[in-house]
């Protein structure tokens, strides 16, 4: 017989918690354009890994981050008239280590046009649910993708 990982089962009720507030889980594809790789990166200065050939055009730099993705993916579906979508995705960024295989974290992002606080219950929601004995801490945040004022840090155990 066959059993779920303890890392599968987090992902389970994480899945379900965020589907249940409105959001629809993404999937968008591990390469990215020079723009959206520099567009953020909060985990690593050094410079993306890059392929020779594109899988896209343009889309030659292994992602660092989610977000800029999903933020396409909210403009993708604005463009077609789908206002109000809420995203989010778990996979796997790729940060280069200098002289070695790159880092390879299993990320969770999200991305919301809601209200501040309202995308920050969604989060806390989430944490209670996986360990209730979890303290959240929140700090302000600035990011020239987020709207001025509506950023926030979390921190958990004092790791962003």
């Amino acid at each position: 017989p066959s059993h779920r990982s303890h890392e599968d089962r987090v992902l389970a009720a994480v899945r379900q918690a965020l589907v249940a507030a409105g959001y629809c889980e993404a999937m968008t594809i591990s390469f990215v354009s020079t723009e959206w790789s520099d567009a953020f990166t909060p985990w690593s200065a050094e410079p993306p890994l890059s392929c020779q050939t594109a899988l896209l055009r343009g889309a030659d730099r292994l992602r660092r981050s989610l977000i800029p993705s999903l933020l396409g993916s909210i403009r993708a579906n604005e463009a077609v008239g789908n206002k109000g979508v809420q995203l989010f995705e778990s996979a796997h960024g790729y940060l280069p280590r200098p002289g070695t295989l790159p880092e390879e974290p299993r990320l969770l992002s999200l991305v919301s046009q809601r209200d501040l606080m309202a995308t920050k219950g969604v989060v806390e929601g989430i944490l209670r649910r996986l360990d209730p004995s979890i303290v959240a801490e929140w700090q302000p945040w600035n990011h020239p993708l987020v709207t001025p004022g509506q950023g926030i840090q979390l921190k958990i155990a004092g790791v962003k």
